[in-house]
């Protein structure tokens, strides 16, 4: 593997584990097994802020890793000891992860404008998978998000994975 996959996949390992961390910690957490009584009403606005958490910590940890990320191959592009063929890779790669981080946020913006306010969208080279903050997706609005994602990366609807989150 050559230098910019591994460092892609060190970052998609450091997501995953942190987003197994998570799961880990809320399903562990004392609050998970109490037995207390809480009125539906404050238990859906909880569920509501937990989910919102989620998406706001998960996009926090995405532009903390990307901006290490960044930071490492503008140190190898600016190395003077590295040869100029590191260098281009890591310059392709860097433009690579700026343009794959773009079409994120710009992913995410028109979910949120097309009613899908807590989404999380990672793409890849080759694929694209979306976090949406929904119990029940119908086919209507599967099909509202794998044509947004593939209007912003070009993808073919079978590349784009659909993760309803509660």
């Amino acid at each position: 593997m050559n230098r910019p996959q591994i460092v892609r996949f060190a970052a998609f390992v450091t997501v995953l584990a942190v987003l197994l961390g998570y799961v880990v910690y809320h399903r562990t957490s004392p609050n998970a097994t109490a037995y207390t009584t809480v009125s539906p009403q404050k238990q859906q606005a909880q569920t509501v802020t937990n989910l919102e958490n989620y998406f706001v910590n998960y996009r926090m940890h995405r532009d903390r890793v990307m901006t290490e990320e960044i930071a490492t191959l503008k140190a190898l592009i600016s190395n003077p000891s590295i040869s100029q063929s590191a260098k281009d890779e890591a310059t392709a790669t860097m433009v690579r992860d700026t343009q794959e981080l773009k079409e994120e946020t710009q992913a995410e913006g028109l979910l949120s404008a097309r009613g899908f306010p807590l989404s999380a969208v990672t793409i890849t080279q080759n694929k694209a998978v979306v976090v949406i903050g929904a119990t029940n997706l119908n086919s209507e609005q599967i099909g509202r998000i794998a044509d947004t994602i593939t209007e912003v990366t070009s993808l073919p609807p079978q590349d784009v994975v659909i993760l309803p989150k509660s």
